[in-house]
């Protein structure tokens, strides 16, 4: 399956990159334009969009750099969505893949959404397990029932709550 990433450069990010390490895709972090981002998205069956966003789209250098110009493309892909929310734009649209909802990646998005006590160490951890467990299992029949059982600590408070914001419109999961 040929395969685009699109992951705009943000340190708070960095840790998705275990998503496609290692892995023969076209990975984009920088602004490459709306044509270029548009013959690059025709070209490829699977689309990779992590960062940080909103229900309207992916947002990188100061711009959405996924949003509904770019919808009529993605519904003839399959999608990987990670950032905030993107289960509202991925439903708004009718997108089929994997993806989250509202995700703690920062000690300020677990005060916001009232999960306290945790520390900067534990959200780190369930970050770069998360990325790395959704990478092993990117191609895999029943991608959410994979991720959901690997990606599990019981005594986490943040991976409690990321993991009940993962999500799959494939018919298989």
């Amino acid at each position: 399956m040929k395969t685009l990433v699109i992951h705009p450069k943000d340190n708070s990010t960095d840790f998705l990159s275990h998503i496609y390490k290692d892995k023969d895709f076209i990975v984009i972090n920088d602004n490459i334009g709306n044509s270029k981002k548009r013959k690059l998205l025709k070209e490829h069956d699977r689309i990779i969009m992590l960062g940080h966003g909103t229900k309207d789209g992916l947002f990188g250098h100061k711009k959405f750099m996924i949003d509904s110009n770019d919808v009529a493309t993605l519904r003839e892909k399959e999608v990987v969505a990670i950032w905030c929310n993107a289960d509202e734009f991925v439903k708004k649209y009718g997108l089929k893949g994997f993806y989250s909802g509202m995700f703690i990646s920062e000690i300020d998005e677990a005060y916001y959404e009232g999960v306290y006590g945790l520390t900067t160490d534990e959200i780190e951890k369930s970050n770069n397990d998360f990325a790395k467990i959704l990478g092993k299992h990117l191609d895999s029949k029943n991608i959410l029932e994979k991720v959901k059982q690997e990606y599990k600590n019981d005594d986490s408070s943040v991976v409690i709550f990321n993991s009940q914001r993962l999500y799959s419109s494939f018919e298989n999961d």
